[in-house]
């Protein structure tokens, strides 16, 4: 076993000893009964829409990675931590959000639905009592372990099912559908219309090779959903899933899958042709484009909204970044352009034009990916997996040094993000339906607020008092097409999250199809404090900074709020183009800087000193089918 494998194994085994010392009290746990749903409340609507805040990227130990990595925090204590509980992590850590979630969807695995309940937590289940079943409870079958036996297996479809475990089709199939049901009971337990809206969710988890992804997240609108959580065992490829899901699910049933981690796609993620390497017809596309109406664009294993040399080169592309560009065409643990929003977006433009239509019309959200039952914390300064090797030195340099099993260099991780949305009420129905829309935005965990419309819009709408309704009057929202040809004004609003950072600039990114190439632009269009953009359409630089011995901030420029009105010189009615924004907060000292400080060690040299965290709206497209 290499280094970093035995820092990463004695990582594992520290949470597991230190969160799970009381086995029968862990079991109950992880299996603890769903709760009496809450009495019935009158429903607050808003006409004109509200930010609501979620995380609909969320593991508990239902999943088997986070269980074998030591979480035996269950579905229930997740909900009640999205609802502003307080509990214990499987560090020993006390964890509380400042600010209860408004939404969350529990995401956990499909791929072990047949085995992981049977094992850890059915104690009448023919399984529970087999070696590896013990194995996995005893923390003997770690992280490591499992997913070094799932990657072994990756590009075979479909994936071997768990008849060692299970004994045989039917007996897996039976566990799956068992496991679906009570996902849903408990999600149907913790939803409170009008309070908490929990939605009905799973992850679709098919494995490349070299430890690469083709993940999406599944939520559905309501109680009614498909009889089984389709998983990677369940088909051959992306078309198949997609297919099949929109067979099963059968009105009243209304579903969105959201890719995530398209950076460890190898470039597979939008590709023209399938991870078998049969091409996708335009049906197949079509089909897609109306599940797939969103984008994860940040979370805890990075961002994939773009990155300098893969396709783009504006400066503020070098966030959240993991792998290095591609040199070879069969390179992987690498960097390609069909693995970014940004050149999805504008190869989605591309098709537009030759095809019926534009298949990658792609809203935005962030979420978290953790997996330790803790949705929707991001606290500022050292992400929770990593706080207890703050302050011992040694355990500093192992960590700023080790290695994660998939991800690659710990150091690389992100603090994870957050999904807003525009919904007139905070329930299932409401909250789906924004995500349909793509009236939303991302976040890199700041609970920013931000709004951005597209139309035949008053010069000076921020200074009026109807500004929100006018804009849906003679606009449309972020997520939508402009309604006319004419050359449109773009409205584009933020304030600072009211416990975090101040705000710096606000961006708007244009990328557009001009005689067969993709093109795009980035105009700073909003500044801070006195600065305003130059010719070129950039703001000069903050004096907001951080002393890195301290990670104190300094420097008065900053906002708490920024808006402005904003019109593309080159607008082409004949020009198929999108434009979304991009929100920066004054620079902050990133992660790794903090946790450094506190060991005493010297700061890693291959990633920043400090960060902008920042926030993404959903674009608006114009002259696109």
């Amino acid at each position: 076993m290499n280094r970093s494998k035995k820092i990463f194994g004695l990582l594992s085994l520290y949470f597991l000893l230190i969160g799970c010392s009381d086995a029968d009290k862990v079991l109950e746990t992880h299996i603890s009964a769903p709760p009496t749903p809450a009495p019935t409340v009158d429903v607050e609507r808003y006409p004109l829409r509200t930010a609501l805040f979620g995380d609909l990227h969320v593991h508990t130990s239902w999943s088997a990675d986070a269980y074998s990595g030591g979480n035996r925090l269950g579905p229930n204590t997740a909900y009640r931590f999205a609802k502003g509980e307080k509990i214990k992590l499987l560090t020993g850590d006390e964890a509380q959000l400042q600010t209860p979630l408004d939404f969350v969807a529990l995401t956990d695995h499909a791929e072990g639905f047949e085995v992981q309940l049977p094992c850890t937590m059915l104690r009448d289940a023919p399984e529970f009592g087999l070696q590896q079943c013990r194995d996995m409870r005893s923390g003997d079958f770690d992280v490591a372990t499992m997913l070094a036996q799932a990657f072994a297996t990756a590009g075979v479809r479909p994936a071997p099912h768990a008849y060692g475990i299970c004994g045989d089709d039917a007996r897996c199939k039976s566990n799956a559908i068992d496991t679906w049901q009570r996902v849903q009971a408990v999600a149907n337990a913790h939803n409170q219309p009008g309070r908490f809206t929990a939605l009905i969710g799973y992850e679709f988890s098919s494995l490349l090779t070299e430890m690469g992804m083709l993940h999406r997240n599944v939520i559905f609108r309501g109680s009614d959903v498909i009889p089984h959580a389709i998983s990677s065992l369940d088909v051959r490829n992306q078309k198949e899933f997609f297919d099949q899901l929109d067979a099963n699910c059968v009105e009243p049933c209304e579903v969105l899958t959201i890719p995530h981690n398209t950076n460890y796609s190898w470039g597979l993620a939008f590709s023209r042709s399938d991870e078998d390497g049969s091409a996708y017809s335009s049906t197949d596309l079509e089909r897609r484009s109306q599940i797939e109406r969103l984008f994860e664009i940040t979370q805890q294993k990075g961002a994939s909204e773009c990155q300098i040399s893969v396709g783009a080169s504006d400066e503020d592309c070098d966030y959240g970044i993991i792998f290095p560009p591609c040199k070879g065409a069969d390179d992987q643990r690498c960097a390609r352009d069909s693995s970014f929003l940004r050149n999805i977006l504008l190869e989605g433009l591309a098709l537009g034009t030759t095809d019926t239509i534009n298949p990658y019309k792609l809203g935005v959200i962030g979420s978290t990916d953790t997996h330790f039952s803790d949705p929707g914390y991001v606290p500022k300064g050292i992400p929770a997996r990593f706080k207890p090797a703050e302050g011992l030195g040694f355990a500093v340099e192992r960590l700023l040094a080790a290695d994660h099993p998939v991800a690659g260099a710990m150091r690389r991780f992100s603090p994870g993000g957050l999904a807003g949305v525009w919904a007139e009420a905070n329930t299932r129905a409401d909250v789906f339906d924004a995500l349909q829309r793509r009236e939303t935005f991302g976040t890199s965990g700041s609970r920013m607020r931000i709004r951005f419309f597209g139309g035949d819009l008053p010069e000076d709408l921020g200074a009026k008092d109807d500004r929100i309704a006018l804009a849906y009057e003679r606009g449309v929202p972020m997520g939508s097409d402009l309604k006319t040809g004419n050359p449109p004004r773009f409205w584009v609003w933020a304030t600072q999250d009211p416990t975090g950072t101040p705000l710096d600039r606000i961006q708007i990114v244009k990328g557009w199809a001009e005689n067969g190439e993709q093109r795009q632009r980035v105009w700073d269009v909003v500044c801070s404090g006195s600065r305003l953009p130059n010719e070129l359409g950039k703001c000069p630089n903050t004096s907001a900074s951080v002393d890195l011995a301290s990670c104190d901030r300094t420097g008065e420029e900053g906002a708490r709020e920024l808006e402005v009105t904003f019109s593309d010189p080159d607008f082409s009615a004949e020009q198929p183009a999108f434009y979304y924004a991009r929100v920066l907060e004054n620079p902050t000292c990133r992660w790794t800087t903090v946790l450094a400080n506190s060991g005493g060690v010297e700061l890693p040299n291959d990633v920043p000193a400090t960060v902008q965290e920042r926030g993404w709206s959903s674009p608006i497209w114009s002259a696109s089918r």
